[in-house]
């Protein structure tokens, strides 16, 4: 109960009154965005608005946090009053999917039906809105953490991948020449991945640091990133590790969205 808190909980279940919400947007960015929310929980308040759409969410264990953003401008285009809905994320996901890399999806909220509107080419999906009540409202801190890391999301995913069968926990150090992920099992099993700062895009140390976290999470955090982003570490000694990465890039405009977890560590070192 790490994060037990950060979290209030809402008491109505309603959205008072009723809130326009219609979008026009690329396959890649919502599926992007939903993404990233799908491995740390199943259902979510999303946040809308007119400058875009907003989750924060904590797992059920209250281990893991994420907030993911994708502002206006990572839409074709956006009519949205300020309001709240309860999201399906894995049905979210699931609908998004069949979308090819590129296609426009549509997206309207039908208040008649209570429900979203999917409509992707010919194929048009209603998605039933959840109740709220009882959702998590967590309030995502802001850390300053003393170490920060930039690399390639896929440097990270080989160390991940040959860590799987051998703990389920993995260690995160730092220090001012290097970023190291190591995983011990038993009988010696051991992976220690090494990057200099010459791998790194950034490597900012001004002490030596160490924590250890759960390897699942922190692998589901990564992994749910495009694999060619730049993703930021941030660490401290026994502290949470922040993930942030950015979403929804455009090679002319740049990003219009971004996300960020929160992964706590795991105290004991046995």
């Amino acid at each position: 109960m790490l994060w037990a808190y950060t979290v209030i909980y809402v008491t109505s279940n309603l959205d008072k009154g009723v809130r326009l919400f219609k979008a026009q947007i690329v396959s890649d960015n919502i599926k992007e965005f939903i993404g990233t929310i799908a491995p740390i929980v199943d259902e979510a308040k999303m946040k809308i608005g007119p400058t875009g759409i907003t989750i924060k969410a904590v797992d059920p264990s209250h281990v893991a946090m994420i907030e993911t953003t994708l502002t206006s401008g990572a839409f074709n285009n956006l009519e949205a009053e300020e309001a709240e809905l309860g999201v399906d994320v894995t049905k979210f996901k699931s609908v998004i999917g069949v979308a090819k890399p590129g296609e426009l999806v549509d997206i309207e909220r039908n208040t008649e039906m209570n429900s979203l509107i999917v409509s992707i080419g010919n194929l048009v999906r209603a998605m039933p809105l959840l109740d709220m009540t009882g959702m998590a409202d967590p309030k995502v801190p802001n850390l300053d953490l003393p170490t920060v890391v930039k690399v390639k999301a896929e440097e990270v995913s080989q160390g991940l991948k040959a860590s799987k069968m051998v703990s389920d926990h993995i260690e995160l150090s730092a220090n001012e020449e290097s970023f190291r992920l190591v995983c011990k099992g038993e009988n010696q099993n051991r992976v220690d991945l090494t990057m200099n700062r010459s791998q790194l895009d950034e490597l900012k140390a001004p002490n030596d640091t160490s924590s250890l976290f759960s390897l699942d999470y922190f692998s589901l955090m990564v992994n749910s990133v495009k694999q060619d982003r730049i993703i930021t570490i941030s660490l401290g000694n026994d502290l949470p590790v922040k993930i942030e990465a950015e979403l929804a890039m455009n090679g002319n405009t740049g990003a219009h969205g971004s996300v960020r977890f929160l992964l706590a560590p795991r105290i004991d070192r046995d």
